[in-house]
């Protein structure tokens, strides 16, 4: 007869169950078998044929073991304890790192015994770290998604962006004629293309749609190596003059306005009033030069009639293999200087610069940026100073037990081992919920940061993002418990099991748990200075009066199709009509149409007054120039210092006029009354007469120095694109639907695009500001929330520690106000030690936001004076509460203790 108990144990595996458990049900079913055979011998068949018989009773081994290990659950070996014993099963030299890991998940095993043990210890401090790791998380996704992300462009770090540069104002757009020059002499570039911002005049089914689009070189696809994903791009001959009647489109447009028809290429839309031809859809994830954009068509240069003083144009190019950016700047520069000897008259004095294409997207958000990190990284230093409190606070309440165990042989590297399994528990579970934290949250930052953040539609949890997540818990899972481990392991164990484990790490870990605290304290004011430092430099910069009354007004853009209007008297007479219908609105107290609203910047062209000297090429004075209606002033409730206003009179072919603001008569008639006096201006009007001064407008924003404008008007600088403003005695946006109607009964063809109040411009000119400053004062209020806690915390166990002292001092005469100054004084004093670092630190790190001020210094000491007394109030009361707990001890309870 076979052993039944072997032949059982090779086909039943149940590595789920602990080796006795496995052992008794290998043996229950051995007898089984055993059974089996012994009935079929005594009924007369062989050995042979009872052995048969017997193994023919069970041929499912595996379902066996499932059905067993499934009812049998409650004598299952945990996962983690498998995942060991099989790693110390494996052949290895001892101490190597399959034992090393096995003794890590034990650790790990034990960690989460201990951490559900106590779920209220538990919940508290994961929920801590868990917001400090998914505020982190959530800014570095925007890092991540803005900064550290390429571009999504094959090849990104190849693409620049290429500027001219002119000696008065930095950084300019391209003009046409410069960039077919440096398209035709550069040797540092694959590619150079060309394009300019636009937008278009779609004729739907359900009516006009005007759409934001791009007019592009006809190789710009294959500069950013990206084809189209239906068609295809454009070519040279479509990228002519007068030959432009073809487009490309989105991914979203098509989807939206084609119902992502695979056949639409080929066939023709109308635009602007003509008809064009889809050649190509772009891929789902393109965008260029922002997802604003929702078409393409060839710019048409005429290389035969292009200006040298219209500078309009964005000039991207490609990198040859082996050229760096500092190559390619030399090269450009060389060129515009060569262009500079040929041309005198237009490009004197202008040269070129090379960036990186990403920084040029990203470059003006990085310091703001940057300093988040940081503050999010002070926030999660709290974090784990507060959990870190917290851990010691248990070790003492846990000594006992390590006396015991280290009696019992464990060693001070092991038990250390063990305790940095807990604190990494705690921060991996805090990871987790901190990613669900930032997931939730990044909605929220986009929403914030809308039109202040570049490339903030690409934040997302990605594997970047949840690998920074992993790193910085297991980090912050060392950082905050390193220290707790280390003290609660130190050789007391005589000492400990003499006192019958009262608190001898408790109170040797007082003074650590008072580090932490001013560190808490320290870091929090930190944050609290940088927070009160951009709230007042908000609130300055949002005080800055913008020479203009945004409150009531309406704005909205209207473009006209050039087969419609073709000339400048079609396009005058139709604003003409246009506002004249809007004005006679119940409600409407005065409207007016401009090129570009206020806050946007502008046009900038060179002038110079009449009668002097001019200057030298390159050196020529500018300033903003702004086409308007007569109502102009009247629609924005700007004042009127001199003269007078535009008038019907001044019309196309009446006499030039201008109006200047008070910064352009200090800068080019200090002193000089400069009614009647004439400017010669760079668009080609000359001699147009000054009739009148009024206030300044912050056209480039609230922050930007005061630019001199010069203000003619429209019916004598016409184009067909206008931004209409209408004053309303009431609510601006309950004036949409009238204004589209109106505009539907001139011209069903004609759309209306942006229609917003204008107060929305005005804030989205501080959409940048805003937001860090936001961001900053949220993580202050976290900081300033987790320092009370913390110093509660440490307050309050000190009194539960010291209440048998206390009891004694009331009973031989302690009043209790002098319990109270006594509690309340001792956490005051870690709190002003806190503050005063704090200041030292807050000082050495205020560079960082320097930048990001307005009209407020970085040691601004109103900032500091207010959150170092906040902070110490909140601290005051922190410490209050248990303090008045400590008040109402009964000494007659403690001693009979």
């Amino acid at each position: 007869m076979r052993n039944w108990q072997t032949f059982v144990r090779d086909r039943l595996s149940m590595p789920a169950l602990s080796p006795e458990r496995q052992e008794r049900i290998v043996r229950e079913l051995a007898a089984q078998m055993e059974d089996f055979y012994r009935d079929a011998i005594a009924r007369g068949l062989s050995e042979a044929e009872a052995d048969a018989h017997a193994l023919a009773q069970i041929t499912d081994w595996r379902g066996i073991a499932r059905d067993v290990q499934r009812a049998d659950r409650a004598h299952a070996r945990p996962r983690l304890e498998r995942m060991a014993n099989m790693l110390d099963a494996i052949p290895g030299p001892t101490g190597g790192i399959l034992q090393m890991t096995a003794h890590v998940l034990r650790d790990m095993r034990f960690a989460l015994r201990q951490l559900v043990r106590a779920p209220g210890f538990s919940a508290v401090a994961i929920v801590t770290l868990a917001l400090g790791i998914g505020i982190t998380s959530a800014i570095f996704s925007v890092v991540n998604g803005v900064l550290l992300r390429p571009l999504p462009y094959p090849e990104p770090d190849a693409l620049v962006r290429v500027h001219e540069t002119i000696p008065q104002y930095g950084r300019f757009s391209v003009a046409p004629a410069t960039f077919l020059d440096w398209r035709d002499q550069n040797a540092a570039f694959e590619r150079l293309a060309v394009y300019g911002g636009g937008s278009g005049t779609f004729i739907w089914d359900d009516g006009p749609e005007r759409l934001s689009g791009a007019v592009v070189s006809w190789d710009i696809f294959e500069l950013l190596r990206t084809a189209p994903a239906l068609g295809g791009g454009f070519t040279a001959d479509q990228d002519r003059p007068g030959a432009t009647d073809v487009i490309v489109l989105s991914h979203g447009l098509w989807q939206r306005r084609f119902g992502a028809d695979p056949n639409v290429v080929g066939t023709s839309v109308r635009m602007d009033g003509a008809p064009v031809t889809i050649v190509g859809v772009m891929p789902p994830d393109f965008y260029f030069p922002s997802r604003t954009y929702e078409f393409w068509r060839p710019i048409g240069l005429n290389p035969g009639n292009e200006s040298r003083g219209s500078h309009y144009l964005g000039v991207v190019g490609r990198l040859k293999a082996g050229v760096n950016l500092e190559q390619a700047d030399t090269e450009m520069r060389g060129v515009s200087e060569r262009l500079a000897q040929q041309y005198p008259d237009d490009s004197a004095g202008e040269s070129a610069e090379v960036l990186s294409l990403h920084e040029q997207v990203v470059g003006r958000i990085r310091p703001a940026l940057m300093t988040l990190m940081v503050a999010v990284g002070v926030v999660v230093l709290i974090a784990c100073a507060n959990v870190a409190n917290l851990l010691l606070v248990r070790a003492s309440v846990r000594e006992k037990e390590v006396a015991i165990r280290t009696a019992l042989g464990a060693g001070r590297r092991r038990l250390v081992t063990q305790m940095l399994a807990e604190s990494l528990v705690l921060s991996l579970v805090a990871g987790a919920l901190g990613i669900l934290l930032a997931y939730l949250a990044i909605p929220a930052i986009q929403t914030l940061s809308a039109g202040g953040i570049p490339r903030v539609d690409d934040v997302t949890i990605d594997g970047s993002v949840l690998a920074f997540t992993l790193g910085a818990s297991v980090l912050t899972g060392i950082i905050f418990g390193l220290v707790p481990a280390w003290q609660s392991s130190r050789d007391s164990t005589g000492a400990v099991l003499k006192e019958g484990g009262r608190s001898s790490v408790g109170a040797g870990g007082r003074w650590m748990r008072g580090v932490l605290l001013v560190g808490e304290v320290a870091l929090s004011l930190i944050l609290l200075v940088g927070a009160a430092l951009l709230l007042r430099s908000f609130d300055r910069l949002t005080s800055v009066d913008p020479g203009f009354r945004a409150e009531g007004v309406l704005a909205f853009q209207v473009a006209l199709p050039d087969t419609a209007y073709p000339d400048e008297e079609s396009q005058i007479d139709f604003f003409d009509r246009f506002l004249e219908r809007l004005a006679v609105v119940p409600s409407v107290s005065a409207v007016s149409s401009v090129q570009t609203l206020p806050m946007r910047g502008g046009y900038v062209l060179t002038v110079e007054v009449a009668g002097q000297p001019p200057a030298e090429p390159g050196e020529e004075p500018a300033a903003h120039h702004r086409a308007v209606t007569p109502d102009y002033f009247k629609t924005l409730d700007m004042s009127l210092r001199q003269g007078r206003t535009f008038t019907s009179e001044d019309s196309m072919t009446s006499q030039p006029v201008a109006i200047i603001d008070e910064a352009f008569a200090a800068r080019f008639f200090p002193g000089t009354n400069p009614i009647g006096e004439r400017l010669n201006i760079g668009n080609g009007t000359d001699n147009a007469e000054i009739v009148g001064i009024v206030t300044n407008v912050s056209y480039d924003g609230l922050d930007a120095p005061q630019t001199p404008t010069m203000y003619v008007p429209q019916s004598q600088d016409m184009v067909d694109t206008q931004w209409v403003l209408v004053r309303s005695d009431g609510d601006p946006v309950a004036l949409s639907n009238t204004v589209r109607q109106l505009l539907r009964d001139l011209d069903g063809n004609v759309p209306t695009m942006g229609m917003n109040p204008l107060t929305t411009t005005v804030n989205d000119s501080v959409a940048p500001q805003r937001f860090s400053m936001l961001l900053i004062v949220m993580f202050g209020g976290v900081a300033l929330f987790m320092a009370a806690v913390g110093l509660y915390g440490v307050v309050a166990y000190s009194v539960s520690l010291r209440s048998r002292e206390i009891g004694l001092r009331m009973a031989i005469g302690a009043q209790p106000g002098d319990v109270l100054r006594m509690i309340v004084g001792s956490g005051m004093k870690l709190a002003g030690i806190g503050v005063a670092i704090g200041i030292v630190g807050a000082l050495a790190l205020s560079r960082l936001v320097a930048t990001m001020l307005f009209e407020v210094a970085p040691s601004d000491p109103v900032s500091y004076a207010a959150t170092s007394l906040l902070l110490l109030v909140i601290a005051g009361l922190a410490c209050y509460i248990p303090a008045r707990r400590a008040m109402r001890i009964d000494p007659m309870v403690i001693l009979q203790e």
